[in-house]
Protein backbone atom coordinates (compact mmCIF):
# COMPACT_ATOMS: atom_id res chain seq x y z
CA UNK A 1 0.00 0.00 0.00
CA UNK A 2 2.81 2.06 1.09
CA UNK A 3 4.55 1.74 -2.05
CA UNK A 4 1.94 1.89 -4.21
CA UNK A 5 1.31 5.45 -2.82
CA UNK A 6 4.87 6.28 -3.42
CA UNK A 7 4.26 5.33 -7.06
CA UNK A 8 1.23 7.67 -7.28
CA UNK A 9 2.93 10.43 -6.05
CA UNK A 10 5.82 10.41 -8.11
CA UNK A 11 3.73 9.51 -11.27
CA UNK A 12 1.49 12.52 -10.34
CA UNK A 13 4.54 14.86 -10.10
CA UNK A 14 5.65 14.06 -13.35
CA UNK A 15 2.48 14.83 -15.43
CA UNK A 16 2.37 17.91 -13.15
CA UNK A 17 5.60 18.59 -14.52
CA UNK A 18 5.32 17.49 -17.86
CA UNK A 19 1.56 20.09 -17.68
CA UNK A 20 3.88 23.14 -16.44
CA UNK A 21 6.66 22.17 -19.31
CA UNK A 22 3.91 22.63 -21.87
CA UNK A 23 2.96 25.63 -21.21
CA UNK A 24 5.39 27.33 -20.11
CA UNK A 25 6.90 30.12 -22.76
CA UNK A 26 9.91 29.84 -24.63
CA UNK A 27 13.10 31.05 -23.80
CA UNK A 28 12.67 33.69 -26.94
CA UNK A 29 9.35 34.68 -26.40
CA UNK A 30 10.45 35.53 -22.62
CA UNK A 31 13.33 38.39 -23.62
CA UNK A 32 10.55 39.58 -26.84
CA UNK A 33 9.87 43.29 -26.28
CA UNK A 34 6.41 43.77 -24.91
CA UNK A 35 3.96 43.99 -28.48
CA UNK A 36 1.63 47.25 -28.05
CA UNK A 37 -0.44 48.09 -30.99
CA UNK A 38 -1.02 51.73 -32.09
CA UNK A 39 -3.70 53.33 -33.80
CA UNK A 40 -3.51 55.94 -36.96
CA UNK A 41 -2.05 59.29 -35.94
CA UNK A 42 -2.03 57.67 -32.26
CA UNK A 43 0.49 58.13 -29.63
CA UNK A 44 2.10 55.21 -28.12
CA UNK A 45 3.64 55.00 -24.80
CA UNK A 46 6.44 52.51 -23.74
CA UNK A 47 7.95 52.27 -20.65
CA UNK A 48 11.20 54.46 -21.71
CA UNK A 49 9.48 56.75 -24.60
CA UNK A 50 6.63 57.78 -26.45
CA UNK A 51 6.11 58.25 -30.24
CA UNK A 52 3.66 58.77 -33.07
CA UNK A 53 3.93 58.04 -36.75
CA UNK A 54 3.09 61.26 -38.53
CA UNK A 55 3.53 60.83 -41.98
CA UNK A 56 4.44 58.62 -44.43
CA UNK A 57 5.92 59.24 -47.92
CA UNK A 58 7.17 56.48 -50.71
CA UNK A 59 9.86 57.68 -53.27
CA UNK A 60 11.13 55.77 -56.69
CA UNK A 61 14.58 57.62 -56.04
CA UNK A 62 16.03 59.71 -52.88
CA UNK A 63 18.50 62.43 -52.93
CA UNK A 64 20.57 64.34 -50.41
CA UNK A 65 23.89 65.36 -49.32
CA UNK A 66 26.90 63.67 -47.34
CA UNK A 67 30.07 65.00 -46.84
CA UNK A 68 29.79 67.48 -49.14
CA UNK A 69 29.11 65.25 -52.05
CA UNK A 70 25.14 65.11 -53.90
CA UNK A 71 24.00 61.01 -53.77
CA UNK A 72 21.00 59.83 -55.28
CA UNK A 73 20.02 56.27 -54.31
CA UNK A 74 17.51 54.50 -56.17
CA UNK A 75 15.66 50.79 -55.53
CA UNK A 76 14.43 48.04 -57.57
CA UNK A 77 11.54 48.30 -55.08
CA UNK A 78 10.56 51.93 -53.55
CA UNK A 79 11.68 53.96 -50.28
CA UNK A 80 9.25 54.18 -47.65
CA UNK A 81 9.93 57.48 -45.88
CA UNK A 82 8.44 57.54 -41.90
CA UNK A 83 7.99 60.44 -40.14
CA UNK A 84 8.00 60.03 -36.35
CA UNK A 85 8.20 62.05 -33.47
CA UNK A 86 8.91 61.09 -30.09
CA UNK A 87 10.36 61.77 -26.78
CA UNK A 88 12.43 59.40 -24.03
CA UNK A 89 10.47 59.29 -20.56
CA UNK A 90 13.02 58.70 -18.13
CA UNK A 91 16.88 59.01 -19.60
CA UNK A 92 17.99 60.15 -23.23
CA UNK A 93 18.25 57.18 -25.76
CA UNK A 94 18.10 55.85 -29.33
CA UNK A 95 14.96 54.24 -31.08
CA UNK A 96 15.62 50.98 -33.58
CA UNK A 97 12.84 51.01 -36.02
CA UNK A 98 11.66 48.05 -38.23
CA UNK A 99 9.30 48.03 -40.97
CA UNK A 100 6.45 45.13 -40.30
CA UNK A 101 5.26 44.38 -44.25
CA UNK A 102 1.79 42.72 -45.11
CA UNK A 103 2.94 39.35 -45.24
CA UNK A 104 4.82 39.94 -41.57
CA UNK A 105 8.80 40.05 -43.06
CA UNK A 106 10.28 43.02 -41.43
CA UNK A 107 12.65 45.42 -43.25
CA UNK A 108 15.20 47.17 -41.69
CA UNK A 109 16.59 50.62 -41.87
CA UNK A 110 18.21 51.03 -45.48
CA UNK A 111 21.92 51.94 -45.20
CA UNK A 112 21.84 53.30 -48.60
CA UNK A 113 19.95 56.26 -46.74
CA UNK A 114 22.11 56.88 -43.83
CA UNK A 115 23.37 60.74 -42.51
CA UNK A 116 20.40 61.76 -44.17
CA UNK A 117 19.19 65.01 -42.34
CA UNK A 118 17.02 64.09 -39.23
CA UNK A 119 17.43 60.56 -39.54
CA UNK A 120 17.05 58.36 -36.84
CA UNK A 121 20.11 56.21 -36.66
CA UNK A 122 21.78 59.64 -35.36
CA UNK A 123 19.30 60.91 -33.35
CA UNK A 124 19.01 60.78 -29.73
CA UNK A 125 16.09 61.44 -27.90
CA UNK A 126 16.00 63.84 -24.44
CA UNK A 127 12.67 63.25 -21.59
CA UNK A 128 10.68 65.90 -22.22
CA UNK A 129 12.04 67.45 -25.53
CA UNK A 130 9.59 65.61 -28.89
CA UNK A 131 11.85 65.28 -31.02
CA UNK A 132 11.35 64.37 -35.07
CA UNK A 133 13.06 62.21 -36.83
CA UNK A 134 13.05 60.75 -40.01
CA UNK A 135 12.98 56.48 -41.00
CA UNK A 136 14.13 55.26 -44.55
CA UNK A 137 13.33 51.65 -45.19
CA UNK A 138 13.88 49.92 -48.70
CA UNK A 139 11.29 47.50 -50.02
CA UNK A 140 8.45 46.03 -52.42
CA UNK A 141 5.79 47.82 -52.53
CA UNK A 142 3.11 45.19 -52.02
CA UNK A 143 4.39 45.33 -48.13
CA UNK A 144 3.54 48.68 -47.77
CA UNK A 145 -0.20 48.48 -47.32
CA UNK A 146 -1.31 46.43 -44.39
CA UNK A 147 2.29 47.25 -42.65
CA UNK A 148 3.26 48.58 -39.46
CA UNK A 149 6.36 51.07 -37.92
CA UNK A 150 8.04 49.16 -35.22
CA UNK A 151 9.62 51.31 -32.65
CA UNK A 152 11.72 49.95 -30.35
CA UNK A 153 14.38 51.47 -27.90
CA UNK A 154 17.95 50.75 -28.87
CA UNK A 155 19.64 49.68 -25.88
CA UNK A 156 16.86 47.78 -23.21
CA UNK A 157 13.91 46.65 -26.28
CA UNK A 158 14.14 43.46 -24.14
CA UNK A 159 12.57 44.70 -20.87
CA UNK A 160 10.45 47.42 -22.91
CA UNK A 161 8.02 47.77 -25.30
CA UNK A 162 7.79 47.50 -29.12
CA UNK A 163 5.22 49.96 -30.77
CA UNK A 164 3.58 49.03 -33.75
CA UNK A 165 2.79 52.00 -35.53
CA UNK A 166 -0.18 52.08 -37.76
CA UNK A 167 0.71 54.08 -40.54
CA UNK A 168 -1.34 57.66 -40.90
CA UNK A 169 -4.94 57.46 -42.80
CA UNK A 170 -5.19 57.77 -46.03
CA UNK A 171 -3.17 56.92 -49.28
CA UNK A 172 0.73 57.81 -49.04
CA UNK A 173 1.67 60.12 -51.17
CA UNK A 174 4.27 58.81 -53.89
CA UNK A 175 6.77 60.87 -55.99
CA UNK A 176 9.31 60.18 -58.52
CA UNK A 177 12.33 61.39 -55.85
CA UNK A 178 12.33 63.27 -52.79
CA UNK A 179 15.08 65.11 -51.95
CA UNK A 180 16.19 65.70 -47.90
CA UNK A 181 17.80 69.11 -47.12
CA UNK A 182 19.67 69.77 -44.17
Amino acid sequence: MIRARRILIVLAGAALLGAMMQTVPDHNSVVQPFRSAVAAGGTGEARSFRARFTGLRLADRIAFRRFGRDLVRDSNGLFLIADIEAEARLASLQLDAVWQGASGRRYALSHRAEDIPRGLESRWFQPGLINRAIAVFELPEDEVAGGALVLTSGFTAAFDSALHLAPPAGPAERQPIIRFEP
